[in-house]
């Protein structure tokens, strides 16, 4: 594994995500509510000046300076990002948890993690 991988490895298990190979990602389930913490984002953020040596803040707008004042939920985008730029996707899942006493639908948030399939392999599937 190259120490580029490696710091994103570090960084995303930091982040809760945990996993040896890259390959493990593929179908792995994320509560959202591991990547809305401040102090999460507080304990990651010496991760996140690494983080601007392997990518350009202009691409990823979480790595920028102003990112914790100007976004919401900065850890949850940078991970998002990161995902991205190594062909992971994050798409978001609900999932029904009952009823409040009022009566209104409860649900349970999560993030699925899945692999970008490039256009060669969808190509390759079409064929077959």
């Amino acid at each position: 594994m190259s120490i580029n991988k490696q710091i994103i490895k570090d960084f995303l298990n930091k982040c809760s995500i945990v996993f040896d190979d890259f390959s493990q990602l593929d179908g792995m389930l994320i509560p959202r509510e591991l990547l809305l913490s401040n102090e999460k984002y507080e304990s990651v953020k010496d991760d996140i000046e690494k983080m601007k040596k392997l990518y350009s803040s202009g691409s990823l707008t979480a790595l920028q300076k102003n990112a914790e004042a100007s976004q919401k939920w900065p850890l949850l985008n940078l991970v998002r990002q990161i995902l991205k730029s190594n062909n992971f996707n994050m798409d978001p899942i609900r999932k029904s948890n009952g009823y409040t006493k009022g009566g209104k639908k409860k649900y349970l948030r999560f993030f699925i993690i899945k692999k970008i399939k490039s256009t060669k392999e969808l190509e390759e599937v079409s064929v077959i």
